[in-house]
Formats: C-alpha cells, sequence, structure tokens
C-alpha cells in the first residue's frame, strides 16, 4: 500500500539525510529491517505517500552527514527521518565500522541507538561498552519471546527478550520503549513488559499507543476508550515500579507542570523530587507549564524550585551544572516561549474583524487552546484555532506531522462555508507537516493551500 519512490540514493542522501543530520542530529543509516512488526505504518499507508527505501551508507555519505551535526548534541541512529523508512542499525553490514568513525570523528559525543534488541549479543554490547557514551534506546515491545515473534516475526525474539538484562551488566544506558497492544497481546503481557526493562535498570520507559490508518486490517484496530483505559493502567502501574513511564500521546488537560517520574540517582532523585509534584516556580520566577519547567531546570546551576506536594509547598535545590540533566521526567504540553513567539507573526498580520486562522491537529488542540488563553487572558488576540481532522490517513491518525494539504483545505473550506464569523485574513498551517521544501508527505506544498481556498498561507 506503501509507494516507495524509485529515486536515486543520491538524491535520497542530499533531500532527506543530510536536512535531518543538520536540523536535528538524526543519522539515517539503512532501512533494512529484520522483523515485520504488525504495528509498522509502513504497511498502511494510503497511496499517494511519498516515503523511500534508504540503502545502507556509505563511510563517505556518514562523514558528510557527521559535518553537519551539532558535536554538542548526541548523534541519534535509528529514529524515523520524515520520508525515509527507518530501519534496524545493527542490519547494517558495517555498524561497527561507522559507530568508530562517529567515535574518530566526535569524540566527546553521546551516541544515542534505536533498535529492537534483536541484534544485541553479548558480543555486540561489549562493542558498546569500549565505544563509550552510547544510550540505547531499547523497543522491547514484548519480554515474551512467543508473543514478541506473533507481534513482530522475530527470529531472535530470545535474543531482544534478554537484551535489558545484557545492557544492565555491561553498564550500558537504557531507555525502552514500549508499543501498547493489549487488544493483541493482553494486559498482562504489557506489565510483564515494563516489569522486565525496570528490573533491569531502564532509566526511563515510553508507552506508545499505536496508531492505525483506514487501511488497516480490522484485527489493529482498536476503540478510542483504549487511549483512557492505557493512561489508567500504567498509573496503577507506577506505584510498583522504580523507572518513570510515560504513555504517547499523553492527556493534555492543564499547563500545571506536573512530575511524571524522576530518574534514580540524578540530581532531582537525591534533591527528593517526587512523581505527582506540581512545580510552581524555578528561581522564585513562576513556571508557565511542563515544557517551560523543565526547560529551566535544565538551563539552570544549582536551580532552586518551589513545589506544590498534596497541597503543600515544598522547597528543593538541585546540585547540578547549567545544561546538565535534572533527571526529571515530564509529559509535554507545549513550549509556550516558541509558540507565543511563533504565533506574534501571525497576529500582527491578522486583524480583530478579520483574525488569523490557525490550524492544528486534534491532538495538539488541546494544548494550543489552553496557551492561547494563557498568553491572552482577555481573548485569542486575533488568532482563531481549527483542529483538522486527519481524513487522509484516517484511522487513530491525529498528529500534525501527518496532516496533508487535502486535510487542511477540507477543514478550511467547510469553516468558511459554515461559519457567520469573519472571513480570516490568513491561514496559518503547522510547519511539522511539511519538509525543508514546503512540501507535505504527498509531495503537495503548503502554497496550494492558497489557491484553493483564496486565502495567504504562512507556516509556523
Amino acid at each position: 500500500m506503501s509507494e516507495f519512490n524509485p529515486v536515486s540514493q543520491s538524491k535520497i542522501v542530499e533531500e532527506q539525510v543530510l536536512p535531518a543530520a543538520n536540523r536535528g542530529n538524526i543519522l539515517a543509516l539503512t532501512s533494512t529491517c529484520n522483523v515485520r512488526c504488525l504495528f509498522c505504518s509502513h504497511h498502511q499507508n494510503p497511496p499517494g505517500v511519498e516515503t523511500y527505501r534508504l540503502n545502507p551508507l556509505g563511510a563517505e555519505q556518514v562523514s558528510r552527514a557527521l559535518a553537519l551535526m551539532d558535536p554538542e548534541k548526541p548523534v541519534v541512529i535509528g529514529e524515523s527521518v520524515t520520508r525515509v523508512m527507518e530501519g534496524e542499525p545493527f542490519t547494517h553490514p558495517a555498524f561497527r565500522e561507522i559507530l568508530m568513525l562517529i567515535r574518530r570523528t566526535l569524540p566527546r559525543t553521546t551516541i544515542q541507538i534505536t533498535t529492537n534488541g534483536s541484534l544485541l549479543t553479548a558480543e555486540a554490547a561489549g562493542f558498546l561498552a569500549a565505544l563509550g557514551r552510547v544510550v540505547i534506546y531499547l523497543s522491547l515491545n514484548s519480554a515474551d519471546p512467543q508473543r514478541r515473534r506473533q507481534l513482530m516475526q522475530d527470529r531472535h525474539a530470545a535474543v531482544a527478550a534478554a537484551a535489558p538484562a545484557l545492557l544492565q551488566k555491561y553498564g550500558i544506558v537504557c531507555h525502552g520503549s514500549v508499543v501498547a497492544m493489549p487488544h493483541v497481546l493482553g494486559w498482562a503481557d504489557l506489565a510483564d513488559t515494563l516489569r522486565r526493562l525496570d528490573r533491569y535498570g531502564a532509566s526511563t520507559i515510553r508507552v506508545f499507543l499505536p496508531g492505525y490508518t483506514r487501511l488497516a486490517p480490522r484485527e489493529l484496530r482498536f476503540p478510542s476508550s483504549l487511549w483512557i483505559e492505557l493512561h489508567r493502567f500504567v498509573d496503577r502501574l507506577r506505584s510498583q515500579v522504580r523507572t518513570p513511564l510515560t504513555v504517547e500521546p499523553p492527556l493534555i488537560s492543564d499547563l500545571q507542570a506536573v512530575v511524571t517520574g524522576v530518574m534514580a540517582g540524578t540530581p532531582a532523585a537525591e534533591a527528593g523530587i517526587k512523581a505527582g509534584d506540581v512545580i510552581c516556580a524555578v528561581e522564585c520566577l513562576p513556571v508557565a507549564g511542563r515544557v517551560d519547567a523543565f526547560k529551566r531546570i535544565l538551563a539552570a546551576a544549582g536551580p532552586v524550585v518551589d513545589l506544590e506536594r498534596e497541597g503543600k509547598p515544598v522547597t528543593v535545590k538541585l546540585h547540578k551544572k547549567a545544561g546538565d540533566t535534572s533527571g526529571l521526567v515530564m509529559d509535554y504540553d507545549i513550549d509556550l516561549e516558541d509558540f507565543s513567539r511563533r504565533i506574534r507573526y501571525a497576529v500582527a498580520t491578522g486583524r480583530e474583524d478579520r483574525p488569523a486562522l490557525l490550524l492544528t491537529s486534534e491532538l495538539g488542540h488541546p494544548a494550543v487552546r489552553l496557551a492561547l488563553a494563557r498568553l491572552f487572558p482577555g481573548g485569542a488576540g486575533g488568532v482563531r484555532v481549527l483542529p483538522v481532522k486527519n481524513r487522509f490517513f484516517g484511522g487513530s491518525i491525529k498528529a500534525a506531522g501527518l496532516l496533508v494539504v487535502e486535510d487542511m483545505a477540507a477543514a478550511v473550506r467547510t469553516c468558511l462555508d459554515n461559519d457567520r464569523c469573519a472571513r480570516p485574513a490568513l491561514v496559518v498551517v503547522p510547519e511539522i507537516a511539511f519538509d525543508f521544501r514546503g512540501r507535505d508527505l504527498t509531495g503537495r506544498s503548503y502554497l496550494d493551500l492558497r489557491e484553493e481556498c483564496g486565502l495567504a498561507v504562512r507556516l509556523a
């Protein structure tokens, strides 16, 4: 169902790999994958989606990408690049040579590898430990080899199931992730998998709600109530494990800076901060939300933090250097400072009688509304918010990064046809839905909205 464009390797590198390296320190190495996950999005894409298969990169291409990266930020391997199918890094035939090239080029930079764990043998773990400054993001999904084979068609399921213990043995920092499939594997399997990661010292564990498109087979679909059920399930499990658990996407209903968890042995843990604490102020200045609190504590040296714990005020001091991790784990709500800066452009262009129309995803709509209310207490400040339903992908897909021009145009036309309010001065669309050339996942430009709706269009 996916369309893999027959473009040259050099074009994929120039248009996808190098921009990702420059903008996000992401090093896409290969599209080869040694498992076939039931939940894999690439098997559910509607016709018209532009996706590319990347052959394993060579040393020269890797060197070009490394030259564009920020050495102060981790090199990220195994994460998705918009149109490039992400593969399993350990399948690359020269993966060790590439890791050594990275280490020679960036000797003090952390290397962050996302892997399904099926090739994490003792020999591989020993090599990573010797390399140093390696962090593994382990997509375990199921700790039971039989169920993992059912879920992922993994021929090395037992190797992956043993990976958490192996990483702990070799002293390699591990963050776990699980795509929650209780409607396929049951809730007990999810609990056992999370406990396995916790038992062997995962620093954090991310639990993902799977997405499915309108083309997904019936057995992969689930009721919308699963989102709430998953959050409640994880809330109950948090009291039984030490590792901070987060659920993605989070349920954001306020901008309170609630602490989701605290990593063991970190400044936040040593200061006594606990899950459920609400951060009220950092260095005596009130915080604007979770992202604001997290960033300000990260940036500060020895910050004094005012908390609310079970209705009572608590003040603590974190002993850390500026820029060092605090150990706090928090849900992502909205970066209010960045949002404010970007939205001013739209507000300056719109008028009270003709406001700017801000398009959001269904998922991001609640946080955007909360942010606007915080920024403009007396009103919307010349901005109207319009959530856009994802009809192109359909199913359970609600994220802004998967919206396409077709979805946005349909939402704007419906608004113009049915709304008795003033015609907007312009439409502001989410930049994350477009690549560096302003094209969506079907190859259409955001400027096509101007032609279809007769309105000025801006990215934000």
